[in-house]
């Protein structure tokens, strides 16, 4: 009796989220540029000069991060340290992009952040549910 409930747990297990690897950041770098072209109106030129840009940005804020648990920065640093790197993206994107792309690109990062905080609740933290009652819900 106990094996078959064990056995029918597992086969009701929800498969993991995330099959595979991770992708590096080649290949996040080339996946943002791409999108970026689709979204920007980019020329190739343009799409190759963005990709270099991401690609280093984020082995570098990779090896930030690590680099922050294996040294146990306060969460000021940690934070203070991505604001540079954000603002470091931001300039180079500005070099590289026209006046009208840079302004669309800034619209879209913005409306990301908006549904990201939408979706999160405005202290980062998702919504649970809570039951009142026999059917109700509230946030």
């Amino acid at each position: 009796m106990i094996l078959l409930l064990s056995i029918s747990k597992g086969l009701m297990a929800q498969p993991p989220q995330q099959q595979g690897k991770k992708m590096t950041p080649e290949q996040h770098g080339t996946l943002k540029a791409k999108a970026l072209r689709l979204h920007l109106d980019l020329s190739t030129t343009q799409e190759e000069q963005i990709k270099k840009i991401l690609v280093t940005h984020m082995a570098s804020v990779k090896g930030q991060l690590e680099k922050g648990k294996s040294e146990k920065l306060s969460q000021f640093d940690r934070k203070l340290h991505l604001m540079e790197f954000q603002l470091a993206l931001q300039e180079e994107m500005k070099s590289i992009l026209t006046e009208k792309q840079y302004e669309n690109w800034k619209k879209a990062k913005s409306q990301k952040k908006r549904m990201a905080m939408h979706h999160r609740g405005r202290d980062g933290r998702k919504y649970t549910m809570k039951k009142e009652g026999p059917y109700r819900y509230r946030r």
